[in-house]
């Protein structure tokens, strides 16, 4: 058996116009400034309460920003959102295979939930987590960690796959693969990932190297 780990942000869904316009909209309500969506995506990653200190500023963070943004973005988070390009192959690889499949996100995991079957991907998934699952997000190994004991399987047939260095390093420290899709919104840390891939197409070739 094969357990495939994938972030939702930037590896499944393209959720960054929508999570610009709410953080643009919480900048506007507060008087803060404001930027580019090409601002918002290098803050995106590391969960809600981090995007929104990163777009305020520590100087200037207050804890209803943060509850303006969850508000805003409950309502709005399918706006513009889509699957990204390319998952129709792999979506169709997953379900011929003996692959278990989790979503794991740093979003809380009611909204992951949402998403996750608003957009119709439920039926490709075994199980979905937020970064309010396990005590503790990425990059912290935790998650990753508690997927694996659940299903009791192999980290070497285990692969962590996602856009932000938050992925590559908590996989990499719960001891499994790693895929960074560059095709997403984040960068790699000095934590270098087993595997890159340009497309979504390409995981597939990664998972079958796997079996």
């Amino acid at each position: 058996m094969i357990l495939a780990i994938f972030d939702l942000d930037g590896t499944i869904l393209d959720t960054l116009q929508d999570i610009h316009e709410c953080l643009d909209e919480t900048m506007k309500h507060f008087g803060l400034a404001r930027f580019s969506i090409d601002t918002t995506k290098s803050y995106v990653g590391d969960g809600i309460r981090k995007l929104v200190i990163r777009a305020a500023g520590e100087e200037n963070f207050k804890d209803e920003m943060e509850t303006f943004f969850r508000s805003l973005y409950a309502e709005r988070m399918t706006l513009n959102t889509k699957v990204i390009d390319g998952y129709d192959r792999i979506f169709d690889y997953l379900s011929k295979n003996d692959i278990k499949t989790v979503i794991l996100s740093n979003k809380i995991a009611s909204l992951t939930g949402e998403l996750v079957v608003h957009y119709g991907i439920d039926r490709y998934f075994d199980k979905w987590y937020g970064g309010d699952s396990f005590g503790k997000k990425k990059p912290s190994p935790v998650p990753v960690e508690n997927i694996v004991s659940d299903y009791g399987a192999d980290k070497s047939r285990t692969i962590m796959i996602g856009d932000n260095h938050t992925d590559i390093e908590s996989g990499f420290h719960a001891g499994v693969k790693t895929c960074f899709c560059a095709f997403g919104y984040g960068t790699v840390s000095e934590v270098k990932p087993d595997f890159t891939v340009n497309s979504p197409e390409e995981i597939i070739t990664i998972l079958e190297g796997i079996k």
